[in-house]
């Protein structure tokens, strides 16, 4: 059994094959007793070598053998078959079980396959199932029947398909359990449809926001009053976005933020303007509207009601986005190949691909120097 065990370590790590035999030689005295005895009679087996061959690292695989108490290698080497067989990489499966030692001692036909094959009927895709579950292993420890069957129930009740469930499970870093979704999100999203939210939007909020949807009430309900005050109009998706945004920001970082951007040129009235265009600018943190601001006005040259016609920009990404951007679109405008009086909207509400292939790709030839501005401005 042994050597059967040494095989299958250094056939995945042929680099750790010393270090790994002798580690294998030390854990002969460590291991613990086999109940099945067709392995060993009244012997014992190597855990360390099933551990490292997830991928750990010898010193790893040595810490988690001392912690599990397997009881034969079937029942571990069976579970990272299976794994294997959904779709999971060496390093997924090395994630996994630094995450969660215990999948191990699961029974993979009785416990984990019941749950991958589930996930894969909603609509997880080989590719994403794996790096779902390794971001949150929990799913494995918690009851199909009692936990997750329920969860998913509830929550398709609440969207249109179960690709939108897909993204709810995907969207929400937080593992959640039956009573916190029926408790919260059923009154949260009934109080929704009697404001008359269309279907659209309230899968939206449930696919996308999901920390939104299953807040607790209360809070949720206050969420909605500030939305409902501002004006926003349940009709469309606006809505949807501000009550992100609310449900995001405290009173206090709200007056905060406002002072802030007064501090930068606008009004009060301008900045709830710009809120109605943009409502998830405000999620912004402070220095980075600064920051952000400071750069439009000192050097692009922008007026601050420039800024507010374009809101999206305070979300932007400083450095990889809003800088390289603006070096292009300076040269092309230099050079009189675009419109000098371009909307800001036209080039930062759009895809860095998309932006390539409109404003680099497309003048390349004409002007080289675009390229070269915005790698090197993305690099800087």
């Amino acid at each position: 059994m042994h050597h059967f065990l040494l095989a299958r370590l250094t056939t995945r790590t042929p680099h750790f094959g010393v270090l790994c035999h002798n580690a294998i030689l030390f854990l002969n005295s460590r291991t613990l007793s086999v109940s099945n005895t067709k392995y060993h009679k009244g012997g014992t087996f190597n855990s360390f070598s099933i551990i490292n061959s997830c991928g750990l690292s010898p010193k790893t695989a040595l810490e988690f053998s001392k912690r599990l108490e397997l009881k034969n290698p079937d029942g571990a080497n069976a579970v990272i078959d299976l794994l294997r067989s959904y779709g999971f990489s060496k390093t997924q499966l090395c994630s996994l079980v630094k995450k969660l030692p215990s999948v191990l001692l699961s029974n993979p036909d009785k416990t984990l396959l019941p749950k991958l094959k589930f996930f894969r009927s909603i609509g997880f895709s080989s590719t994403d199932l794996p790096t779902f579950l390794v971001r949150k292993p929990t799913f494995l420890k918690s009851s199909l029947e009692k936990t997750i069957r329920p969860c998913y129930v509830v929550i398709r009740s609440l969207v249109r398909c179960d690709k939108e469930v897909v993204s709810t499970l995907k969207h929400g870093l937080w593992h959640f359990n039956s009573r916190n979704v029926v408790n919260n999100s059923l009154p949260n999203i009934e109080a929704l449809r009697q404001l008359g939210l269309p279907q659209g939007s309230i899968s939206l909020l449930v696919a996308n926001f999901p920390s939104v949807t299953f807040m607790k009430h209360a809070g949720f309900v206050e969420a909605v009053e500030k939305v409902k005050e501002m004006g926003f109009d349940p009709l469309k998706t606006s809505f949807v976005m501000a009550l992100k945004a609310f449900a995001d920001i405290s009173e206090a970082s709200w007056k905060s933020k406002l002072e802030v951007l007064e501090k930068c040129g606008w009004s009060s009235d301008i900045s709830l303007l710009a809120f109605k265009k943009h409502p998830q600018f405000m999620v912004s943190s402070e220095s980075k509207i600064l920051k952000i601001m400071s750069f439009l006005t000192k050097d692009v040259g922008l007026a601050p009601e420039d800024i507010a016609r374009c809101p999206a920009l305070l979300k932007c990404n400083l450095e990889k986005t809003v800088i390289p951007r603006f070096a292009v679109i300076k040269i092309l405008k230099r050079k009189g190949l675009i419109k000098s009086d371009l909307k800001i909207s036209t080039f930062i509400k759009i895809s860095e691909k998309v932006f390539l292939e409109k404003y680099v790709t497309r003048f390349q030839s004409y002007e080289p120097l675009v390229l070269a501005a915005y790698k090197g401005q993305k690099s800087n």
